[in-house]
């Protein structure tokens, strides 16, 4: 009897442990929607844009790049799950990001800690969220050599660093690390302290939204020339 009532309070303390992790989910999706600016698109769906981090242009700029080229049925866009599949993603993405000192200036964004997992809606694809998300002040996003003494900061694939275009591919890197492909798997498996791996991952994402990358210069430069 006492083996009986034992597995009894054992099944309901399991029970209210995976009801707390589900509602702990629940609040941060709700959070993460409230946060965000929700507007409507051509196509009737609604999505969210990302927040904008005050006195930080280079930031604002990259996540809306990255919103720009996702939006679109395009190679980059489809590698993410399709147009739109992945905006809500990298707005709550923003929410999480935090900028500060890292010890490596070859690293730009470090995600690090235990994460959440969001699953699939129609709005969005099944994703994490780590529990923190750091970009380098002292790394690629931010910074290039300049002088001698300083020390080496990469390029992020073939972009140069501290550049519009190194700085919207480094955001695309970290999303692949959070969206969920259609076998189960993450789009770039994790690479956190594997030098080679990231730059596989880095020249994986590359390949498949260069093209759009480089069009954001271009449509820039139209811009300035008709202005």
């Amino acid at each position: 009897m006492k083996r009986q009532r034992l597995l009894v309070i054992t099944a309901f303390l399991i029970t209210m442990e995976i009801v707390a992790v589900s509602l702990k989910a629940s609040a941060q999706q709700k959070a993460f929607e409230y946060a965000g600016k929700r507007e409507t698109v051509a196509s009737g769906r609604s999505r969210l844009t990302p927040v904008r981090h005050k006195g930080n242009t280079n930031l604002d700029q990259a996540f809306q790049d990255a919103i720009s080229i996702l939006s679109k049925n395009n190679s980059c866009s489809r590698f993410f799950g399709g147009p739109g599949a992945a905006e809500e993603v990298l707005n709550h993405l923003s929410l999480q990001f935090q900028i500060g000192s890292l010890r490596d200036s070859k690293t730009g964004i470090e995600m690090s800690g235990n994460f959440t997992y969001f699953g699939q809606t129609e709005e969005h694809a099944g994703y994490r969220l780590f529990a923190t998300a750091t970009i380098n002040t002292r790394g690629p996003f931010f910074r290039a050599k300049v002088f001698p003494a300083e020390p080496y900061v990469p390029p992020i694939g073939s972009f140069r660093p501290n550049t519009r275009e190194a700085r919207v591919l480094m955001l695309l890197h970290e999303l692949a690390h959070l969206v969920r492909g259609r076998q189960g798997s993450w789009l770039i498996p994790d690479d956190g302290n594997l030098p080679s791996v990231s730059a596989q991952n880095t020249a994986l994402i590359e390949s498949h939204c260069k093209a759009q990358i480089l069009w954001l210069s271009v449509a820039a430069t139209n811009q300035i020339a008709s202005n």
